[in-house]
C-alpha cells in the first residue's frame, strides 16, 4: 500500500474500523511517512463530527428568552419588589419549558447516525463488507438475535431485502439491512433492545426522512428519502412484524 490513491480508495474502511488488521498496519505505515494523507485523514475525521454535530436538535431559546422579557418589562411597571418572586418563579418555568422542550424535540442520537450511515454507505455508495445471499444473511441476522425469515419480512411490499451488515448506530451494535425495489433503496436498522415499547417518531435529517420505533423486544429506525408518511409507514410496518 505504497501509492496515495490506494490509500483513499480503501479510507473508508479504515475510518469506519472495518479494515483487517494487517492491512490496517500497512495503511497505518504510509500514514506514518506521508503527512498529505494523514492530514487528509484528519480533515475527514472532523467532517464527520461536524456533520453528526450538525444532524441534533437545539431548543428554541429566542422565544423563551422573548417571554421572559415580555415577562420583566410588565413586571417593573408595577411594585418591583412584590413581584420579584413571580419574576423568578416565570424565569424557572420558562427554562424547565425549554428543557422539556428539548428533550422532547431532540430526537435519540441513535436516529442522526442511523440517517449518516444511510447516506455514506447506501446513497453515496462508500465501500463496507456488506453480506448477501441467505447464507451470509442468515449468519449476520442470528448476530442481531434475528432469523433469515424474520429480516426477510422487514420490506415493504415490492421490494427485496438486498443486502446487510452489522454496524455500529450510537454505541450501539446494530443490523443495517438494505431493501430494494429496483429503483429505490431504503434501509432499516434493528437491534435486540428489552424496554418499554414507543410508538412510531418520524423526523428529518437533511435529505432523509427517518422513523425510529421500539417494540420492547427490539429497537429499529427507517431511512429513506420518501415523504414523513410514507417513512412512519414503514416503520410501522416493520414493528409489526418483530
Amino acid at each position: 500500500m505504497n501509492h496515495c490513491s490506494t490509500i483513499w480508495t480503501r479510507a473508508p474502511l479504515y475510518l469506519s474500523g472495518e479494515m483487517e488488521a494487517a492491512e490496517r498496519d500497512a495503511f497505518e505505515a504510509h500514514l506514518a511517512k506521508c503527512p498529505a494523507c494523514t492530514l487528509k485523514i484528519a480533515d475527514h475525521r472532523n467532517l464527520d463530527a461536524a456533520l453528526r454535530s450538525a444532524l441534533g436538535d437545539l431548543p428554541d431559546a429566542g422565544r423563551v428568552e422573548q417571554v421572559v422579557q415580555r415577562k420583566i418589562s410588565a413586571d417593573r411597571r408595577r411594585q418591583r419588589m412584590a413581584w420579584a418572586g413571580a419574576i423568578a418563579a416565570a424565569v424557572i418555568l420558562a427554562a424547565g419549558a425549554a428543557l422539556a422542550w428539548a428533550r422532547w424535540s431532540r430526537a435519540p442520537e441513535w436516529y442522526a447516525d442511523a440517517a449518516l450511515d444511510h447516506r455514506t454507505e447506501v446513497i453515496e455508495g462508500q465501500p463496507r463488507h456488506w453480506r448477501t445471499g441467505d447464507a451470509e444473511l442468515a449468519g449476520v441476522a442470528a448476530r442481531a438475535g434475528l432469523e433469515l425469515g424474520q429480516i426477510t419480512a422487514l420490506g415493504a411490499p415490492g421490494y427485496r431485502l438486498e443486502r446487510g451488515r452489522i454496524c455500529g448506530i450510537d454505541g450501539e451494535r446494530m443490523l443495517h439491512l438494505v431493501f430494494s425495489n429496483g429503483t429505490r433503496e431504503y434501509s432499516v436498522f434493528v437491534a435486540s433492545h428489552p424496554g418499554p415499547a414507543r410508538p412510531v417518531r418520524t423526523v428529518r435529517r437533511g435529505a432523509e426522512q427517518v422513523a425510529g420505533f421500539e417494540t420492547g423486544h427490539y429497537r429499529g429506525v427507517v431511512v429513506s428519502e420518501g415523504s414523513a408518511v410514507e417513512c412512519a409507514e414503514l416503520a410501522q410496518a416493520a414493528a409489526g412484524r418483530l
